[in-house]
């Protein structure tokens, strides 16, 4: 299954619920309009990873959608995918790609930005990027 941005959307929120997060108004009457809520969210999970292997995102921000959306999964398995799609981006130069996928390794708890540094944010492209090529190597 290939996804569009807005299911993508969904599927964080489908995610959350899914971790038992308290979803509010808005993100449970997205849930119940959608119509891939019957579909498991292990399924939703394996079809995101085997789109962004095949390429078949090509738009960088289709991309961060599907990365977002992962990132919000909260599932150590996903680390070793965040770290080959963080040096494709890297390789690419696709500095809000590179940030998106930092911050999904962040909230998995690894060591991807600086310890020195004080906040993080998407345009600081040069500290990003020297961050998650210190990370990778």
């Amino acid at each position: 299954m290939i996804f569009t941005s807005d299911q993508f959307v969904e599927i964080a929120f489908l995610f959350e619920k899914e971790n038992g997060n308290t979803l509010g108004e808005y993100e449970n009457n997205v849930i119940d309009a959608s119509t891939l809520k019957n579909i498991p969210v292990d399924q939703l999970e394996a079809s995101i990873i085997e789109g962004l292997k095949k390429n078949a995102y090509i738009v960088e921000k289709t991309r961060i959608s599907a990365y977002w959306a992962l990132s919000k999964r909260f599932n150590p398995d996903l680390i070793p995918h965040f770290k080959t799609w963080l040096q494709q981006e890297l390789d690419a130069e696709k500095n809000i790609a590179i940030f998106q996928l930092m911050i999904a390794l962040d909230r998995l708890n690894e060591p991807v930005f600086d310890a020195t540094r004080t906040g993080v944010s998407f345009d600081e492209f040069d500290l990003n990027v020297k961050d998650a090529v210190k990370y990778l190597t």
